[in-house]
């Protein structure tokens, strides 16, 4: 199931991408995307460490 919903969500941003039109909606669109990966990298370190611990 995890795939199936990583897959959708992949689908849905290219969707999103293809209907912004301008290259400036595209920037921050990509921005925001790669913003949220980060993030949730960060969390998944995070949690990753404390389970050492």
């Amino acid at each position: 199931m995890g795939m199936n919903l990583a897959f959708s969500r992949a689908s849905e941003f290219t969707r999103v991408l293809a209907q912004a039109g301008s290259t400036a909606e595209r920037l921050w669109l990509l921005g925001g995307m790669a913003f949220a990966l980060t993030g949730a990298g960060v969390v998944a370190l995070a949690a990753a460490r404390g389970r050492r611990d």
